[in-house]
């Protein structure tokens, strides 16, 4: 059965087509879904779907052994969703099968769909964190086990930009992306533990990262505007008048 989807990531497309007009934005989106429902295009498809795509949109695509033109990017996140459901297939059947061999009456339904949620869509280490997940039916309650998975920079950088959206953009651009590189870099390197405990939720930890630069920032402009201005206006004046009484002083002596 061919994938319906794929992962689009819009805060990366934005920042990957800011040097496109919006003509050739249309051609480049266009292209991408394409490419998902198609595979690897021909020059001939191209002209079809799109006429004459401009070189700049054409960059954004790379040519096969054949010729063929296809966005890397598209092609990786392809193959990360279809080993995704492969797995999650493969690890929803096994566990069927464990519960049926074990005489468990836990609906096959309810099974599957709880190792579909406990599997992250990103390979995982074996050395990650583990979280509990309850699942319950009607005779028993069961505990597994999911695996902590930590964020990738972008969907840091992401909600890190909603956030800021929602405080009326306190951070510019350039310093929301340096934020992110600095979260993941600081916890990159102390294993992903918050105080003495292994990370739990990432999000929760990038909102409080938020809000005490929030406060920083808030601090910073409180103290700013505490401070007297320097009043050019004023300033300027007061050296006229001062120029004016040496003139008439002068034609006075």
């Amino acid at each position: 059965m061919k994938d319906p989807a794929f992962l689009f990531y819009s805060s990366d497309f934005i920042s990957g087509v800011q040097d496109l007009t919006m003509e050739e934005r249309g051609q480049y989106i266009t292209l991408l879904c394409l490419q998902h429902q198609k595979g690897h295009l021909t020059e001939k498809m191209i002209r079809l779907c799109c006429g004459n795509a401009t070189a700049d949109v054409l960059a954004k695509f790379r040519q096969d052994e054949n010729g063929l033109f296809f966005n890397e990017r598209l092609e990786t996140e392809r193959e990360k969703r279809k080993a995704h459901g492969e797995k999650q297939r493969a690890r929803a059947i096994d566990g069927w099968k464990k519960r049926k061999n074990n005489n468990c009456d836990i609906d096959a339904t309810a099974s599957t769909t709880a190792y579909a949620t406990a599997m992250p869509l990103e390979d995982v280490n074996e050395n990650e964190n583990i979280n509990e997940v309850i699942v319950e039916d009607a005779n028993e309650k069961k505990t597994m086990r999911k695996k902590f998975v930590k964020p990738e920079e972008h969907e840091v950088y992401n909600l890190m930009g909603e956030l800021n959206a929602k405080g009326a953009s306190f951070l510019s651009e350039e310093k929301v992306v340096n934020f992110a590189r600095v979260f993941m870099d600081h916890y990159d390197s102390n294993g992903w533990i918050v105080g003495k405990v292994p990370m739990k939720d990432w999000q929760s930890t990038v909102r409080s990262w938020m809000r005490r630069e929030w406060d920083k920032v808030k601090n910073q402009k409180q103290n700013t505007n505490g401070k007297p201005k320097f009043d050019n206006t004023a300033h300027y004046q007061n050296v006229a008048a001062q120029v004016a009484a040496n003139i008439s002083a002068e034609r006075e002596g």
